[in-house]
């Protein structure tokens, strides 16, 4: 069985590594007629080896899979963030380590720019985010850029963070000769541009070791990932050795009495009071979908009529600028619109009911 790593797709081919070569591949029609996408990343079987244009037989099974960006198989994230220009941003890396933890995979926090931190600015950083694997670099100076290659080593990894921290600068450090673009940071806004466009993993070697990175364009736009009020608290380390000693299983560590977790940790840093601001988050969302499930069963109107009891019309606010006429034809076909009366049929959208 011969198996290979997909590490870019070119329109509708594929740059598949297997050992020391890469090949450019077809995907056999059966396994596009399946509607299996494959996305860089994805572990694959090929056949035909000695012809021009191998053909990959079959996806093998993900470890992990994202969509933005379109990267399989990733077991660890680096989030690269920069000191200065952009400034240090406590709220973004916390959103991306729980969104990665979600994930079922590693975060690693980058610090770029080390050449222009001052001893404060690090030493804080350091007691924020103790719990997670933390590496200081600069390009420039070259500080950490061999415990950065060292950490790379057996997975595959992606870049995440914000446009301008110098993402495509590291990779361009570790391995020269790929040669991703790099933009400048705007002196105005205090914020970069996207310069990568498409995703693609470039091997990185240290000594004997070897490892797969990607530069991922977007990835800083993530959403919170769905989790409840009371799940919130798992995605944080710090807080695991007390979850389970405070006075309410239901507790959220938020303002509750008896709460182990307030009594034992720093409530003063910022990891906290950026968890407090993304508890609130959470509760908003959970409010707006029950508010949203509670207006979709108001717009629901029971149907009457002669053996249709128990069927449903759905009431919208959209549609109206069809016809009166065209809207009694329709209500015509199940056989009980002429007990809706005009007010009503007038606001229905036809395009939503459900009989």
């Amino acid at each position: 069985m011969t198996s290979g790593l997909v590490i870019k797709q070119e329109a509708n081919f594929f740059s598949v590594a297997y050992q020391d070569q890469t090949y450019l591949c077809t995907v056999r029609a059966n396994l596009r007629k399946a509607g299996r996408g494959i996305k860089v990343g994805d572990r694959v079987i090929l056949d035909h080896l000695e012809e021009e244009r191998p053909v990959i037989r079959e996806l093998l099974p993900r470890s992990s899979d994202l969509d933005k960006p379109a990267v399989a198989n990733v077991d660890q994230v680096l989030i690269v963030m920069s000191c200065l220009e952009p400034d240090f941003n406590a709220m973004l890396i916390d959103r991306l380590v729980l969104s990665i933890q979600y994930e079922k995979m590693m975060p690693v926090l980058c610090i770029s720019k080390a050449d222009l931190i001052d001893e404060d600015l690090e030493e804080w950083i350091r007691e924020e985010y103790s719990v997670f694997p933390l590496k200081f670099f600069s390009v420039e100076s070259g500080r950490g850029l061999d415990a950065l290659r060292e950490q790379l080593m057996e997975h595959v990894s992606v870049l995440a963070g914000a446009s301008g921290v110098g993402k495509s600068s590291l990779i361009n450090c570790l391995d020269p000769e790929i040669d991703l673009s790099t933009g400048e940071v705007n002196q105005k806004m205090g914020t970069g541009k996207h310069t990568t466009r498409h995703v693609s993993l470039h091997r990185l070697q240290w000594g004997e070791r070897s490892g797969w990175l990607a530069d991922s364009p977007g990835f800083s736009a993530l959403q919170l990932p769905p989790v409840n009020r009371a799940e919130l608290a798992d995605y944080y380390p710090e807080f695991q050795p007390w979850v389970n000693q405070c006075g309410f299983k239901d507790c959220l560590h938020q303002h509750e009495v008896d709460c182990a977790v307030q009594e034992n940790i720093d409530t003063d840093s910022e990891r906290y009071y950026n968890y407090l601001r993304l508890l609130e988050e959470v509760k908003d969302r959970y409010f707006q979908r029950r508010d949203s499930s509670t207006k979709k069963e108001s717009l629901t109107k029971r149907a009457v009529g002669k053996n249709i009891t128990d069927q449903l019309i759905k009431l919208g606010t959209e549609g109206r600028v069809r016809s009166r006429r065209t809207q009694r034809q329709m209500l015509e076909q199940i056989g009980n619109w002429s007990e809706v009366d005009d007010e009503t049929i007038e606001a229905m959208n036809p395009d939503e009911w459900r009989i």
